[in-house]
């Protein structure tokens, strides 16, 4: 019985104990990131390449939200890159190869209850720029304009673990770059 009660006593005490905080007001973050699922939409027969991403965040303010959860809201930059190429089957040589640049500023509200995860959810604003090259003899066959741009927004969720105090493994899920992002932080403070 006195066994069962000691027991019992360390689990309720590292229950009700408060986690120091993974992402807290002042911290930042540098982000790493390879995607999966091009949202940069070039038309049909297309084989895209991985995204690559990288952002910044900055955590700007701390909001109260009970007895251990605190939510942190974060503002940043982000600069990220997409391909694909469409090979022209009934010619051998000839191939178009389409890039797209995005670059936004995004925020993000993490919900703060671990010491090690940070699960978040964010918006990002920004625009893209998209290019071509065509590779082959003669004209291109299409219509398409090889460099245009525009705006570029989306939503997703994410979550990081951290398996240090300042580096972590990230994934991302929504309408980014790619449908699904996954990477490395490094946490600066």
């Amino acid at each position: 019985m006195k066994k069962l009660f000691f027991v019992t006593a360390i689990f309720l005490a590292i229950a009700t104990t408060s986690f120091p905080q993974v992402f807290e007001k002042g911290s930042q973050a540098i982000n790493l990131g390879i995607g999966f699922g091009n949202t940069a939409y070039f038309g049909g027969g297309y084989s895209f390449f991985p995204s690559i991403s990288a952002s910044y965040e900055y955590a700007i303010v701390e909001v109260p939200m009970g007895s251990d959860l605190t939510g942190v809201v974060s503002v940043g930059g982000y600069f990220g890159w997409a391909g694909s190429k469409y090979a022209y089957d009934y010619w051998d040589d000839l191939s178009y190869h389409y890039n797209a640049v995005y670059f936004a500023a995004r925020g993000n509200f993490h919900f703060i209850f671990h010491d090690k995860l940070d699960p978040y959810a964010g918006v990002w604003l920004g625009g893209k720029v998209l290019t071509g090259t065509w590779t082959g003899s003669g004209e291109h066959p299409d219509d398409w304009n090889a460099a245009s741009g525009g705006f570029a927004g989306g939503v997703y969720v994410g979550c990081r673990y951290f398996f240090s105090d300042q580096w972590a493994v990230y994934s991302e899920l929504g309408y980014l770059i790619s449908v699904f992002n996954v990477g490395v932080t490094y946490k600066i403070k």
